[in-house]
């Protein structure tokens, strides 16, 4: 008599480690998604915070060795505070001056379409740097500092005002998956920021943004992140007051292959 076969039962562990693994990433992606945003969900019906959506498409480009172009289109809707946003950053460049640092300048373009009160339009030039601080895990860990220009024309009396400010982002970006998989395509990955806002015109911090989400690496060319901002702003009375949130759904596009890994994952060990 024929002993039965134990083909299946051979295969099955293999499988369900196989399983196991592929869903890990994708488990800390998730679990991470929940930390991010479950705080913010479950305060989101609160009468004084507003409620923001944003949806962006950025681009980067090569231009010349270590000169790499960059843009993004971006749309903004705010009913609880009754506006919409279209802003476009365009031209900017960065220049990566060493494996750690880098040098950005560029224009941001904004109009608004407010139902309560008058049209704006923004012009915002800025200048900066970021710094990366290298390490074994293959974390982002930078601080982006720059210096905005803001003008903005109220388009119903046709005049400008102009302030400026300094804002510096503390953040941080990690893979959601092993040291060998780190930032490759089909990979998970976390980031989290804080980013204070000095204006020189009132002499003050405001506003202040906290952040934090998850990305996905479609391809070396391709990402796509979901976003969580929580927005602070000085009151009247000098407090600091949770007023926004706001929900990204953000694209990034390299128009070269490796471009997105240059700009946003500089190494030494490259």
């Amino acid at each position: 008599m024929k002993a039965p076969t134990r083909k299946f039962r051979a295969s099955l562990p293999g499988a369900t480690a196989f399983s196991v693994g592929a869903r890990l990433p994708l488990t800390r992606a998730l679990l991470w998604l929940c930390v991010v945003t479950g705080p913010a969900l479950a305060l989101r019906a609160q009468d004084d915070v507003a409620n923001e959506a944003r949806q962006t498409i950025a681009f980067a480009h090569p231009i010349k060795g270590a000169l790499t172009g960059f843009g993004s289109l971006e749309f903004r809707e705010n009913s609880d505070q009754g506006y919409k946003d279209v802003a476009v950053a365009w031209p900017g460049v960065n220049y990566l001056l060493q494996p750690r640092v880098q040098l950005t300048a560029g224009l941001f373009t904004l109009f608004t379409d407010n139902q309560k009160s008058a049209d704006k339009l923004e012009l915002r030039p800025s200048v900066g740097v970021k710094y990366f601080l290298q390490n074994k895990e293959r974390w982002n860990i930078y601080n982006y500092t720059r210096y905005e220009y803001r003008d903005t024309e109220n388009r119903t009396t046709g005049a400008w005002t102009a302030y400026s400010r300094v804002r510096s982002r503390f953040g941080v970006e990690f893979p959601l998956t092993s040291l060998a998989q780190a930032w490759k395509p089909n990979t998970w990955y976390g980031l989290a920021d804080v980013e204070p806002i000095y204006r020189f015109d009132h002499d003050t911090i405001d506003p202040v943004y906290l952040r934090g989400g998850i990305g996905y690496i479609l391809h070396n060319r391709a990402r796509v992140e979901f976003i969580y901002w929580t927005e602070f702003t000085r009151t009247s009375a000098g407090q600091l007051l949770r007023t926004n949130n706001i929900f990204q759904v953000d694209i990034k596009i390299g128009l070269s292959e490796g471009i997105l890994e240059r700009v946003r994952n500089p190494r030494v060990d490259k």
